[in-house]
């Protein structure tokens, strides 16, 4: 006690440095507002601050966006110009869900049971999706200025087969018009 006595008084005496006085000041200042911040924020409950997964892409938004990322990589190819880009989807996007395996084991077999894992939110049921996959592609047609050389078109199919993670027989390069032919 006698110590906080006579910080007080060594304080309203003015023997404490006046920029230190101000840092105690605005510190205590600081520690008020986070008290009272916390007091005043209303809490919301979980499931309405999660975000919203972003809207599903259709089969068109998948081709265009590899079309024209093909597009534009394969035109930084060295002697590759005007290229055109077709990409054939098999499938559409899928979402993989999660699944509760209960297996059981008897004296003469054993089963397994499967049930797809859901999670409750007030009176409404949704499963748990672990993640959406991508369409499967068909195949790839490039038409392009300059596919005609054999060292080019390699160069091609391989990007392609590389980005996309497609099989080489699903690529299919052709040669392009020049600006003078028909």
């Amino acid at each position: 006690m006698a110590d906080r006595q006579s910080l007080l008084t060594w304080w309203k005496n003015g023997k404490a440095d006046k920029p230190l006085k101000w840092a105690a000041i605005a510190l205590g200042a600081g520690i008020a507002l986070m008290a009272l911040s916390d007091l005043t924020e209303t809490e919301q409950p979980p499931e309405q601050t999660e975000s919203k997964p972003a809207a599903a892409n259709t089969e068109e938004d998948w081709k265009k966006d590899y079309e024209s990322e093909l597009t534009h990589a394969l035109n930084q190819i060295d002697g590759v110009s005007n290229v055109s880009v077709v990409v054939n989807l098999a499938s559409s996007e899928r979402n993989v869900y999660q699944k509760n395996v209960v297996s059981s084991e008897g004296e003469s077999e054993s089963t397994s049971d499967e049930q797809m894992a859901v999670v409750r939110s007030g009176d409404v049921e949704s499963p748990v999706m672990i993640e959406t996959r991508r369409p499967d592609i068909q195949g790839v047609l490039i038409v392009a200025v300059g596919a005609e050389r054999a060292q080019v078109k390699k160069r091609m199919v391989e990007a392609v087969t590389r980005v996309l993670g497609v099989p080489v027989h699903r690529v299919a390069v052709m040669p392009g018009k020049t600006g003078g032919k028909n």
